[in-house]
C-alpha cells in the first residue's frame, strides 16, 4: 500500500507555477531600476531601461507597460514602490469571454498597469522576431500601434500599396547584427536590434514581423539627430510619437517633395480662439478640384495622404488623424482609403456621413461628395527631388 501511494505521488504532475503579475515584477526589480536610488522611478530612468538589451521577458514587459502609460499622457504621482503596490494590485483571474474585446488600457480612472503588462508580455512572447515573415507585405496585416505616428504609418501604407517590396529593400541586417535602414532621401541610419521593451512599446504589425517597429526606431533616430535640441530626451520612438507631418514622411520614403492641397479653411468664431472649418470653395467646385488632384496623383502612382481636422467625424473615422489614399473608383465616384489603425467598422444603418462606412482592416470607400466633408487637406507627392534633409547639411525637413 505504501509503495503504491509513493508511486502515485511520483506520477502526479505538479501544478504549473502561476505567471508573475505586474506588481511581482516591479517589486523584484524596483531597486535595480531606481538608477539614482532616490526611491522613485523617473521617466528618464524608464527610457534608459527601455533600450537596455539585457532586460528581457517579463521584466521588459513591465518596463514597456510603464513607458506606454507615460507616453499616453497619464498624470501619475511619484512612481515609488508604494505607489505601484496601491495602483497595481495583483490581477484578478477571470474567464470572462469578453475580456479580449476590451480596450488595451483604461483611459479614465488612471492607468491599468495589469492590462498594459499583459499586452506587452504577449508581444514579447511572440517567438518569431523576423523582420518579414512573408515574401510580400500586405496592407491588411500591419497597423499603427499606440504611438501617435499616424502621419508616418499612413504613408508607409501608401508606399506598400504602391510597391509591395519597397520597404523590404530599405532594410538590411548587417553581419554584426546591426540593422541598416536606407531612406530614399539619401539618409542611412544604423540601429541596434530592437530590445524586448522596444518591441513592447512600438507599433503592432499583425503577422508581418518587426519591420514597422524597426522603421519607427530608425526614423526616430534620424529625427533625434536632425533636431537634437527638440529631442534631447526620450527614446528614439518618442521623437515621432506625438504627431508630425506627412510631408516629412513622403520625403524620407520617396526622396521627393510634396504639396499640400487644402480642402477646408479655418474661420475664427469667437474671440476666445475658437475655430470652425469650412470648405474653401463651393461644394461642387471643391469636389471637382479634389477629384482632379487625386486622379492625377494616383494615375502617376504618387503617394497621397489625407488628414482630418479636430471636428466631429462619422463613426469609424478619427479626427486629427492621417490616412493613406490608395485608390479612386470612377464607378460610384469613390475614394479608397486606408486607416493606419487597421480598424473594422460596420455601419448601423445606411453607409454615409451619419453611420460611417463599411471598413475592414482599415480599408474603406467614401463617395467624393462625402470625402470633402470629412477631410481637411491632402498631402501629394510631387516629381520634384527633395532638398536634403540630412544631418550632414544641417538642414531640416520642414513640417506642418
Amino acid at each position: 500500500m505504501t509503495i503504491l501511494l509513493c508511486a502515485i505521488l511520483l506520477l502526479a504532475v505538479p501544478e504549473p507555477k502561476p505567471a508573475p503579475d505586474f506588481i511581482d515584477i516591479v517589486t523584484t526589480n524596483f531597486t535595480k531600476w531606481d538608477l539614482n536610488h532616490n526611491g522613485s522611478l523617473s521617466p528618464e530612468e524608464i527610457d534608459r531601461l527601455v533600450i537596455e538589451p539585457s532586460i528581457k521577458g517579463d521584466e521588459a514587459a513591465a518596463i514597456g507597460a510603464i513607458k506606454t502609460m507615460l507616453r499616453l499622457g497619464y498624470s501619475v504621482p511619484p512612481m515609488t514602490l508604494d505607489y505601484f503596490k496601491q495602483s497595481a494590485p495583483k490581477a484578478e483571474k477571470t474567464d470572462d469571454a469578453t475580456a479580449e474585446g476590451r480596450p488595451e488600457v483604461r483611459y479614465f480612472g488612471g492607468p491599468n498597469w495589469n492590462k498594459g503588462f499583459e499586452i506587452a508580455r504577449k508581444r514579447i512572447a511572440d517567438p518569431n522576431r523576423d523582420l518579414f515573415r512573408y515574401p510580400t507585405v500586405d496592407l491588411k496585416q500591419f497597423k499603427q500601434g499606440m504611438l501617435g505616428d499616424c502621419y508616418f504609418v499612413s504613408m508607409i501604407g501608401a508606399l506598400v500599396n504602391k510597391q509591395h517590396d519597397a520597404v523590404r529593400r530599405m532594410i538590411a541586417i548587417q553581419r554584426n547584427g546591426m540593422i541598416k535602414v536606407s531612406f530614399a532621401d539619401n539618409e542611412t541610419i544604423v540601429i541596434p536590434p530592437l530590445t524586448d521593451a522596444e518591441i513592447a512599446t512600438s507599433s503592432t504589425t499583425g503577422e508581418e514581423g518587426t519591420w514597422v517597429a524597426v522603421f519607427e526606431k530608425a526614423f526616430g533616430t534620424l529625427r533625434q539627430a536632425q533636431f537634437p535640441e527638440v529631442h534631447k530626451e526620450g527614446v528614439a520612438s518618442d521623437a515621432i510619437a506625438f504627431g508630425g507631418t506627412m510631408l516629412t514622411t513622403i520625403r524620407v520614403l520617396t526622396g521627393h517633395e510634396s504639396e499640400q492641397f487644402l480642402i477646408k479653411s479655418s474661420v475664427q468664431v469667437s474671440g476666445k480662439g475658437e475655430y470652425k472649418f469650412q470648405l474653401r470653395a463651393q461644394p461642387q467646385e471643391i469636389t471637382r478640384m479634389t477629384r482632379d488632384k487625386l486622379k492625377n496623383a494616383l494615375s502617376k502612382k504618387k503617394l497621397v495622404g489625407a488628414g482630418t481636422y479636430p471636428e466631429a467625424q462619422p463613426p469609424g473615422i478619427s479626427s486629427r488623424h492621417a490616412y493613406a489614399i490608395i485608390g479612386y473608383e470612377q464607378q460610384g465616384d469613390q475614394v479608397v482609403i486606408w486607416n493606419p489603425h487597421g480598424n473594422t467598422h460596420k455601419p448601423k444603418g445606411a453607409p454615409g456621413l451619419e453611420n460611417g462606412y463599411p471598413t475592414e482592416n482599415g480599408i474603406f470607400k467614401v463617395p467624393m461628395k462625402d470625402f470633402v466633408q470629412i477631410f481637411g487637406a491632402l498631402e501629394i507627392e510631387l516629381d520634384i527631388s527633395a532638398t536634403t534633409t540630412g544631418v550632414r547639411s544641417g538642414k531640416t525637413s520642414g513640417g506642418r
